[in-house]
């Protein structure tokens, strides 16, 4: 009787590959959810949000910051910037498209600088003060992974530490 339910289980799926690769496929798609969990990772400081990356990625941080090449490097880097800001990415708009493999994001970031002498390319900050973007950030995506980054941005705005606009 064993056998039996074996063989069946067996033919079953031989009889629907679809299905299995199907599942395989959504298990290697980027999707708003993903997204967001990388962003949670990433926000608070876990460099597990590296998962998310290609061995490969390429982060292009320019002009100030250059060009990140490997999930190491952008790792260093953002260890690094954490030491100097803290950073929170808000998501709002996202459009995932896995076939062809891009993706957009419409994000907000909220920076707070944690020492005086903070270079940015808005200027040097001092020690609380405050940066919050709104920009785009466009990734190409090779098995749900992340493998570009390039961002655009649509303004800044400075708020200096103990302002009323915070």
């Amino acid at each position: 009787m064993k056998l039996i339910a074996l063989l069946a289980i067996g033919l079953m799926a031989v009889m629907s590959p679809g299905a299995t690769l199907a599942q395989e496929a959504a298990a290697h798609e980027m999707t708003r959810q993903r997204f967001e969990e990388y962003l949670r990772l990433f926000n608070a400081g876990d460099e597990r949000f590296a998962q998310f990356y290609a061995n490969d990625v390429v982060f292009h941080h320019a002009p100030m910051f250059g060009v990140l090449k490997g999930r190491q490097a952008i790792v260093d880097f953002y260890k690094n910037i954490r030491l100097q800001v803290s950073e929170e990415v808000t998501p709002h708009v996202v459009v995932v498209d896995n076939r062809q493999g891009l993706m957009a994001a419409e994000l907000s970031t909220r920076l707070v600088a944690l020492r005086d002498g903070v270079a940015m390319p808005s200027g040097n900050l001092k020690r609380g003060d405050m940066i919050m973007t709104e920009g785009t950030v466009y990734y190409t995506l090779e098995n749900g992974l992340i493998s570009t980054i390039r961002g655009s941005r649509s303004g800044a705005q400075k708020v200096p530490a103990g302002s009323a606009a915070r």
